[in-house]
């Protein structure tokens, strides 16, 4: 059964990902969301980082969206998103296997001076590209940076994402991901 903050959690998820704000997540929403991430970063649309999130991203559509579209009509609900992300963080090994090259391709996408950490300015790009106010982008990066070095390694920025779709505890660190749960 899925708890209120999950609730929360996966409702503020998936009004990310449904970039046309139409009630669905549809191919194109991928495709819109990679673009705006892209351009956050200003990646050119046949760069390496490009390609790369896209790919990803289409992956997540295809192995996580499409099983979660259970009526056949070639996009996700809301409550499928909810039914269909609550069985696949069930599993955390099905998560990292589906989940995991999506948000190396966000990092790398991410790391524009390709250091392998994001630093200040990089990080709060990342905020921006998913329009979170100034207060919740602080506050997600405060509890993401877990050893305290001022940068998110890849680690943390995926065990972060990890925690915020599968802790039930309000006040886990990766709860503060996309804002206070």
């Amino acid at each position: 059964m899925t708890t209120d903050l999950r609730t929360r959690k996966f409702d503020r998820f998936f009004d990310l990902l449904d970039t046309d704000g139409n009630g669905f997540i549809e191919p194109q929403d991928w495709t819109r969301t990679a673009d705006a991430f892209l351009r956050s970063f200003d990646h050119a649309e046949e760069s390496p980082q490009a390609k790369a999130l896209h790919q990803a991203y289409e992956l997540v559509h295809q192995r996580i969206c499409s099983a979660m579209d259970t009526d056949g009509d070639g996009r996700v609900s809301r409550q499928e998103f909810h039914a269909g992300l609550h069985r696949h963080v069930a599993d955390p090994a099905l998560l990292d296997r589906t989940f995991r090259p999506a948000l190396d391709a966000e990092f790398d996408t991410a790391d524009i001076n390709e250091d392998g950490v994001l630093g200040g300015a990089e990080i709060q790009r990342v905020w921006d590209a998913w329009g979170m106010s100034t207060a919740d982008a602080e506050t997600a990066t405060r509890y993401m940076d877990q050893d305290g070095d001022g940068r998110i390694s890849r680690d943390e920025y995926y065990t972060a994402w990890r925690e915020y779709l599968i802790s039930e505890d309000p006040n886990a660190p990766g709860s503060f991901l996309l804002g206070h749960p």
